[in-house]
């Protein structure tokens, strides 16, 4: 990427200004503190440090143009610095820097001081996302958790699509043999038009999917995965929302195992939940009882749920699927 390039040993001093200004600038108005400041941080100390240092140079990238105007340092998967001279801001350069970091580098997230409202909104703009983590450093320091959520988009897959490999390898990844059903299968039960199958694209790339039955106006989402290594990114966050875009006008009906702190797998029911409830949906007060597990009917529209609908899309469900489907009940 144009004028971006790896640091060296003769950047430390530029690197070092750059930090120090932007520390001044940026936290010294939050944290009052001369001391650290104005005196233990200073151009010479973290010139020699950076200097001295071959680990944190090789974890460092600087825009240069004729002139050092910006720097990230990038640690694994996690953007631990990003700074622009202040008198250079406003040029893109930050955007620059971020754009290498998540494109080439691969980055993924990064930790930002809560009070920094204006770093916060540039994070945004460039595909970041408040996780809700955060954590207090030296006491008094609060932090924010962002990731990068890639830009997604849904779209129908065709049974004749080659793209069924990637299907398949993704279905295989996410659901253990003996709750799988095959992708061609899926198709198979679909033969009359009642079954979507949508891809989740992110940044281009195809990542995962929905298989979403339709039942005049209900949309049962049957199938949810995402690929593992995308996976804990936002994604499937940002695909479950786009989705009750994707059906204006329909209500999406879908069921997640009911909380059960005896369950071997409590932990990961409740986290389940919790991410239905944030992305858009909420319990009905309805369950089923299938292959052993309670389930929760939850749904995207609370205020035009009506149960006989459920009942009637069970109904037609097993007119197409082998192991009958139970009527569900309230407790």
């Amino acid at each position: 990427m144009e004028f971006l390039r790896p640091a060296t040993a003769a950047d430390a001093s530029r690197i070092a200004e750059i930090i120090v200004t932007n520390y001044r600038t940026n936290f010294y108005p939050f944290f009052r503190n001369d001391a650290f400041y104005f005196g233990e941080l200073n151009v010479v100390d973290l010139a020699s440090e950076y200097a001295e240092d071959a680990q944190q140079l090789r974890n460092t990238y600087v825009y240069d143009d004729g002139i050092v105007k910006g720097i990230i340092r990038i640690s694994g998967d996690a953007i631990e610095k990003l700074y622009v001279e202040p008198q250079f801001q406003g040029q893109r350069i930050g955007a620059h820097l971020l754009d290498f970091a998540v494109r080439q580098k691969q980055a993924e997230w990064l930790w930002v001081l809560e009070y920094n409202t204006r770093a916060i909104a540039f994070y945004q703009r460039h595909g970041f996302q408040l996780t809700g983590e955060k954590i207090v450093e030296d006491e008094f320091v609060p932090l924010l958790k962002m990731v990068y959520v890639p830009n997604i988009r849904l779209r129908c897959i065709a049974q004749d699509s080659p793209e069924k490999a990637v299907l398949e390898r993704i279905n295989e990844e996410a659901f253990p043999a003996s709750e799988r059903i095959a992708i061609e299968d899926l198709y198979a039960t679909g033969g009359d038009g009642d079954l979507d199958m949508i891809g989740i694209d992110a940044d281009g790339e195809l990542v995962g999917f929905f298989a979403v039955r339709k039942f005049e106006k209900i949309r049962y989402l049957a199938y949810f995965a995402i690929c593992k290594e995308k996976r804990s990114r936002g994604i499937g966050g940002r695909a479950l929302q786009q989705l009750q875009e994707f059906y204006p006008n329909c209500q999406i009906i879908t069921e997640f195992e009911a909380p059960d702190e005896t369950s071997e797998n409590a932990e990961i029911r409740l986290r389940r939940r919790a991410f239905y409830l944030r992305n858009g949906f909420c319990e009905t007060g309805w369950y089923n009882f299938y292959d052993g597990t309670e389930l929760v009917i939850a749904c995207s529209d609370a205020a035009s749920f009506e149960i006989r609908h459920v009942k009637q899309l069970i109904a037609h469900l097993n007119t197409i699927i082998a192991e009958p489907i139970p009527q569900p009940y309230q407790k």
